[in-house]
């Protein structure tokens, strides 16, 4: 049997059921990190998504990173989205230029993330980067989340696609062929006690109407990932957050 309440899956074949039962109201905050480039940094997809999640009962949560934005605020269909507006989005950034500058570990040792949402890779595919630096910058990165987190939980995205005739075809290719890889990365990368689960955000995201100007999401593009990303996040946190308590219930029952 499982219970559902205030946001945690409480397996009640635990041992110790009656006591997480009790403590359900003091579940440790699961503390989230969007990271990436201007997808991450400018857009409101994680007001959505947060909004998703609160509705959702899922409320021990802490979006982390070394700023807030967008400085405008977030809207939906005209009316104001509160959210937490803490992220590791940087525009430009390149996920080869955070794995050769070693950005990354300074932001984890400051932000402790339990779970990193990650969708950077547009820029490199800009640059021309090839396919198999990029999946080596990712090495690196999966690398340093891990040395500051063994049980760090990363959900991975596709890219969204861009309009090749902005960019130019070669740079929509590129942006397909790192989606392609991701696949194939994240099987063989992902493991029990630190997983990666991907989030196809590519499939159906419709760059003619899904954003600003070719390459940023518009509110319904937003709309269109907060809703993709959101089932994968709400299993991932709930995982996150039955650990984080059962690990507080035991170390007390010792």
């Amino acid at each position: 049997m499982i219970t559902y309440t205030l946001g945690l899956l409480i397996p009640a074949s635990v041992g110790a059921a009656a006591l997480l039962n009790t403590r359900a109201d003091a579940a440790t905050t699961v503390k989230v990190m969007p990271f990436g480039a201007s997808i991450v940094e400018i857009t409101c997809w994680r007001a959505y998504l947060w909004k998703k999640l609160q509705d959702s009962g899922i409320t021990n949560i802490d979006f982390v990173g070394s700023h807030g934005t967008p400085a405008a605020g977030c809207t939906l269909n005209g009316q104001t989205v509160n959210f937490d507006e803490d992220n590791e989005g940087h525009s430009g950034a390149k996920v080869t230029d955070y794995a050769n500058n070693n950005s990354l570990p300074r932001w984890l040792s400051a932000a402790e993330p339990d779970m990193i949402i990650m969708h950077v890779g547009t820029n490199d595919a800009a640059a021309n980067v090839s396919t198999a630096n990029v999946f080596s910058a990712y090495d690196k990165l999966i690398g340093q989340m891990r040395t500051a987190n063994p049980r760090t939980s990363l959900i991975a995205s596709k890219l969204i696609p861009i309009d090749p005739s902005l960019f130019g075809q070669s740079v929509a290719d590129k942006v397909n062929d790192y989606n392609y890889a991701m696949e194939g990365w994240v099987k063989r990368t992902t493991t029990a006690q630190s997983p990666i689960v991907l989030v196809d955000l590519n499939t159906g995201f419709d760059y003619k109407t899904m954003t600003r100007e070719g390459e940023h999401p518009n509110e319904k593009g937003d709309v269109f990932m907060a809703e993709k990303l959101f089932p994968k996040v709400k299993d991932q946190l709930v995982e996150l957050s039955v650990q984080k308590l059962m690990g507080e219930v035991m170390g007390e029952l010792r």
